[in-house]
């Protein structure tokens, strides 16, 4: 009987150290009572001697695979006598026992970088700032005036700042300035010497500017636009005598050809005949060349030279307009033509200027003046006048009618 109560007993014991093994196990399953008319005992059943023998077998099952300091734990735990709890109906309430386990070794934390945000590739133009890092910029701006002077020989360069997107005017000391450049897109007029150029972006433009038709007069002009305001740059360039003597001369001779093309063209305006060189101009070289001629101290072929002049035809100048003293001295004549060699002498204070349209007439072919055509106070020259000897003649041959109006 008394091995049959120790088995029963070591059954029970199992079964409770079975049962408190599970972790909250006792509060998922419902219990159903089998006597609800059945009084709670109050029995405490984890002090006997047979379970605490079996709590042993177990902790030392256990602590063979258990780390030594999870094992020291426990046993502390437990060390603290806890009261076991019953329900209502005598049956302890368990609590899931959990054994934790502690990693001993180190734990190094290893924050990861961010990654690298690749910056986007924008086409952009940096603005110019002073102080850049470009030091030919830098130079260039240092030089910046609104108003610039520069002096260069032929042949030579200059860097000079100009506005970026403004205009920009350069004088030169030619009369016919002309640019040569590489950029096509520029905007850039010319208006004799000057030189007129709006720069469309940052990027330096390269000009070569000289005289027209003096190519050994040409300088260069390296420009670099900033964010400035607009700049007026004279430029002055310094030839050798060589160079300054042909330029004067080609200068002279472009103010002549001018003169002549202006006489010309005005000349033509008016009513003439068929063989009138004003508007024939195969008369015109021939009108040329022998004002030139006269010019020269020569007696034209077919001509006969005289000193004897009507008073009525002394002075063929418009003296209003002229302003200075002038009198017929020579007179030359052909069958055709006539020739008066006029002096003009500047007899009032100050330069005077001596236009060949003050001496125009209706019977007027051409008029030159081949010395020098502006005077200082005291200074005389010679003036040339082609006149038409039929002129009269050819008016008599014309047939006229009295006008019905009266006021004609």
């Amino acid at each position: 009987m008394n091995k049959s109560a120790l088995a029963m007993l070591l059954t029970v014991a199992f079964s409770s150290s079975a049962f408190a093994a599970e972790k909250d196990v006792a509060a998922d399953i419902p219990v159903t009572p089998m006597n609800a008319s059945r009084v709670p005992v109050d029995i405490s059943v984890s002090n006997g001697n047979v379970a605490n023998a079996v709590d042993q077998a177990i902790m030392d099952a256990v602590a063979k695979s258990m780390p030594a300091k999870s094992v020291a734990e426990y046993k502390a735990s437990q060390q603290a006598q806890q009261p076991v709890t019953v329900d209502s109906y005598g049956m302890p309430v368990v609590q899931g026992t959990k054994v934790k386990t502690v990693d001993t070794a180190p734990v190094y934390t290893q924050q990861g970088q961010p990654p690298a945000i690749a910056a986007t590739p924008v086409p952009s133009a940096a603005p110019q700032v002073k102080g850049s890092s470009d030091p030919i910029t830098d130079s260039v701006r240092s030089k910046y005036k609104p108003h610039q002077e520069v002096t260069i020989e032929p042949g030579h360069g200059e860097l000079l700042p100009v506005a970026a997107g403004l205009q920009n005017r350069i004088a030169t000391p030619f009369v016919d300035a002309v640019v040569k450049t590489a950029d096509m897109e520029v905007p850039i007029q010319t208006d004799g010497g000057f030189v007129y150029i709006t720069p469309l972006s940052q990027a330096p433009i390269g000009l070569m500017v000289g005289e027209r038709g003096m190519p050994e007069t040409m300088v260069s002009l390296t420009l670099m636009p900033l964010d400035v305001p607009p700049v007026m740059v004279d430029v002055k360039v310094k030839m050798d005598a060589k160079t300054k003597a042909k330029h004067s001369e080609y200068i002279a001779k472009l103010k002549s050809d001018k003169e002549k093309n202006d006489f010309l063209t005005e000349a033509r305006k008016g009513p003439t005949v068929k063989n009138d060189p004003r508007v024939n101009t195969e008369h015109e070289d021939r009108a040329t060349s022998v004002l030139s001629e006269v010019a020269g101290g020569n007696i034209p072929n077919g001509f006969d030279i005289t000193t004897d002049i009507p008073a009525e035809e002394r002075y063929p100048c418009d003296i209003v307009r002229l302003g200075m003293y002038h009198e017929v001295g020579q007179r030359m004549i052909s069958g055709r033509e006539i020739i008066d060699v006029v002096l003009v002498k500047n007899d009032i204070n100050g330069f005077r200027e001596v236009r060949e349209e003050y001496c125009l007439a209706d019977d007027v072919i051409a008029v030159g003046v081949f010395d020098r055509a502006t005077l200082a106070p005291g200074e005389t020259t010679e003036l040339y006048i082609l006149r038409d000897k039929l002129y009269n003649e050819k008016l008599k041959r014309v047939r006229t009618r009295p006008r019905l109006t009266s006021s004609y």
